[in-house]
């Protein structure tokens, strides 16, 4: 059974917002689940000063009320006193958190997960240990407080980033601010749909006449007073400003507000909202533009848009670049003029509600998606309970059944962490780098089918299935991916190393090459794609950090998932030392050398391009490295000056890098390898101006670049490089800045920064 602790800045009962959507879409989603839900704490000592009455404490610990689809008492609200200010009683937070532990220990908690939304829950984090999630949905580092306040709240800020299991924010611009310390997820809010596709009356306490809508607290942090109350007087007499929710405002701003003509209803139960905001004539955002208010993601975006009402606001995130239909953006100074404009249209329209359901976007995201989003969180936080048991890393990778640069990244990180496990989809022992023999690997049920060992690509449509059943156990997973492996289910945390995000995908045509309209490969994609950009977008999402081997890359993840990645660039590994074994097809080559592709031999390679501009240079020489679907096509119109080989061993390698006079690059690819290789032998390239050979071809250092994958431009290319002087040294140089070595320490630091979090 788990059992969480949700720290709250919102009272239950109060107007409804992300802690009690997200609360109870989670009791109804998991039977076993338990909750006890702390809110702010009374403070009986000011309430009684503002309102001069006698003080009172809060109401303690009461079982929570009853929810639809959530049976016996497994809600709990606590609403513990905080009788002294911070700035008196030292031992505040202390208290509090001992409210919190006995409450727990009184509902029969034994270990549960701390889900802290208010900063001041790093004392109880701090106090029992609990596993921590850290659920951000205000900067109020941002907020306007004292230099003690917001000392304090930079010091319990920085205690929950460091040592929370799993740091959630709301909006995009927290997810820019935060990630810069820590790995963050960004769960945003929405509504519930449902609740406004009921009939409801008009609220019996609504004025009569037009009425412009306020819905959310009322407090400084966010709304401009000033504002609100001009707003108020420029409907005097036309329409009615109503707030609904709570309005904690010193009692001069509360006066001036109502003085204007604003009304203050005060909180309502959840469960009227929606009628309120379906009977409105015109909905308001008055808040104040700051660096705070532009640092959320307000729940009110999504329940104005779904009660389908004209909305006015200031230009504050959330709405000045949210795509609303009916709204409008208004800076402060027109706002007051902007409302009344919409309030006129409303009545001049004489828009009537009535009891037919008002037009709900269908796109507004829902709780429900939320809700799962979340539901991952927690129960990575639950599984880290057992941390200290797992091995602390594994390794997982697509599969291991060709020769190529993903796999060499594999064995670098096999170097980083010579201890761990590989977790894979498929083994061919003998079609990948026979290093893999030395290490531990785990395949899935796919590999029992001997036929896809030896044609991965036949198994595209099972190696969703096939990642989910693998299930690597360590404090973290280390994730080489093309496509695959970040499905992996894992018991830790997990950085996915992203090579590129799935061509078949993302690069569709690209992938299928010249593949006929009715290809059955194309078929085939057509029908599994939209079922595994789901899958895809789900797997990629649901890691705690991310890395790409290029800056393309880097882009491509961005455009993919959303994902800000991290660049690491991928390693070259072909060593310069080793034995160095003659190509017997070559050997006749040798003096003089020769032009090298090294490539698998696929439709977006461009290997046919290069060889028709060798076709037309028949005093120029040119070996092809490779194996692929494109092999027999290739070596059929193979002019006599362009050999093939495949299948060599890394000594054989190392005497082809070590001939050739330069490499020829010519492939949209999203990360540059075998310029690196050739460079680590003082061998220039001539590479396609795109792509990841951006980050790895230096310029009139280590190569040259033509623009476009033609023949033309390839021979032209070649003539030119030619015509250069090159450092052999130089080269060197450049390839010793991607050495294995600097990609395994730059890995383990991201290892250490996630296992330290």
């Amino acid at each position: 059974m788990t059992e969480l602790v949700v720290l709250s800045l919102e009272a239950w009962d109060e107007v409804w917002r992300r802690n009690q959507h997200l609360v109870a879409g989670l009791l109804r989603a998991d039977p076993d689940l338990r909750v006890l839900f702390v809110e702010p704490a009374a403070d009986p000592v000011y309430a009684a000063l503002r309102a001069r009455v006698l003080p009172r404490s809060g109401v303690g610990l009461r079982r929570g009320p009853r929810l639809p689809e959530v049976d016996g008492d497994r809600l709990w609200l606590l609403q513990p006193t905080k009788w002294l200010p911070r700035k008196v009683d030292s031992r505040a937070d202390a208290r509090l958190a001992g409210a919190v532990v006995a409450a727990a220990r009184e509902v029969g908690f034994s270990d549960p997960v701390l889900w802290v939304n208010d900063p001041a829950g790093a004392g109880t984090l701090a106090a029992t240990g609990w596993r921590a999630l850290y659920d951000i949905t205000d900067d109020w580092l941002l907020a306007p407080r004292t230099p003690a306040e917001h000392a304090r709240l930079v010091a319990d800020e920085a205690m929950l980033l460091a040592r929370s299991v799993e740091v959630v924010v709301c909006s995009p611009a927290l997810a820019a601010s935060k990630a810069a310390t820590r790995p963050v997820r960004l769960v945003p809010n929405a509504v519930d749909l449902a609740a406004y596709q009921r009939d409801s009356a008009r609220p019996a306490d609504l004025p009569d006449g037009a009425v412009a809508l306020y819905v959310g607290t009322v407090h400084t942090d966010r709304m401009d007073l000033d504002l609100l109350a001009a707003t108020a007087r420029a409907l005097a007499g036309t329409a009615s400003v109503v707030c609904v929710g709570p309005a904690p405002l010193a009692p001069t701003d509360a006066t001036a507000v109502t003085a204007a003509g604003v009304r203050l209803l005060g909180p309502r139960p959840a469960e009227t909202i929606p009628a309120y905001l379906r009977h409105a004539d015109v909905l308001v955002v008055p808040h104040a533009v700051t660096p705070f208010t532009d640092s959320l993601d307000p729940i009110k975006r999504y329940e104005y848009q779904a009660a389908g009402r004209p909305v006015v606001a200031t230009p504050v995130a959330g709405f000045a670049d949210s795509g609303m239909q009916r709204l409008t953006v208004a800076a402060r100074a027109d706002f007051p003029a902007a409302v009344a404009v919409a309030v006129a249209a409303a009545v001049a329209a004489e828009f009537e509600v009535t009891q037919a359901l008002p037009p709900v976007d269908a796109s507004v995201p829902t709780w429900a998606e939320r809700v799962d989003a979340m539901s991952a969180v927690v129960n990575t936080v639950v599984a880290s309970r057992d941390s200290r048991r797992r091995p602390p890393v594994a390794i997982a990778h697509d599969y291991l059944t060709q020769r190529g640069g993903a796999e060499r990244v594999v064995l670098a990180m096999l170097t980083a962490f010579p201890d761990a496990t590989v977790y894979t989809t498929l083994y061919d022992p003998a079609g990948t780098y026979p290093e893999f023999a030395e290490a531990r690997i785990v395949t899935s049920p796919l590999d029992r089918i001997g036929a896809l060992r030896r044609h991965h690509r036949a198994a595209l449509p099972l190696l969703a299935w096939g990642t989910g059943r693998l299930h690597p156990d360590a404090d973290i997973v280390v994730v080489s991916s093309s496509g695959w492996a970040h499905g992996v289910r894992s018991t830790g945390r997990r950085i996915v190393y992203c090579h590129a995000p799935a061509r078949w995908l993302y690069q569709t045509e690209a992938y299928l090459g010249a593949a006929g309209r009715w290809a059955p490969a194309r078929l085939g994609l057509a029908t599994l794609r939209p079922a595994l950009l789901r899958w895809d977008r789900r797997a990629a999402r649901s890691a705690d950090r991310y890395l790409a081997n290029s800056r393309v890359v880097r882009d491509r993840v961005r455009a993919a998932y959303g994902i800000d990645a991290t660049v690491l660039p991928a390693p070259h590994a072909v060593g310069t030392e080793g034995q160095r074994e003659p190509v017997a097809t070559l050997t006749d080559w040798a003096e003089g050398g020769f032009h090298l592709i090294v490539s698998r031999l696929l439709p977006y390679k461009n290997v046919d391009v290069v060889a028709a501009a060798f076709a037309g240079m028949p005093s120029r020489r040119l070996v092809v490295v490779g194996d692929g679907p494109g092999r027999a096509a290739l070596a059929r119109d193979l002019p006599g000056n362009v050999r093939l080989v495949s299948g060599l061993r890394d000594a054989q390698l190392r005497w082809v890098y070590a001939q050739a006079r330069a490499l020829v690059a010519p492939s949209l690819e999203d990360y540059g390898l075998t310029p690196l290789e050739a460079a680590a032998f003082g061998v220039p390239t001539l590479a396609l101006e795109a792509g990841g050979y951006l980050d790895t071809v230096a310029p009139g250092v280590s190569g040259l670049f033509f623009p476009e994958p033609t023949p033309a431009a390839v021979a032209e290319a070649v003539e030119a490089g030619e015509r250069h002087t090159w450092s052999a040294e130089a080269i060197r140089a450049h390839a010793a800045l991607f050495s294995a070595e600097v990609f395994v320490a730059a890995l383990r630091a991201h290892v250490d920064a996630l296992r330290s979090t």
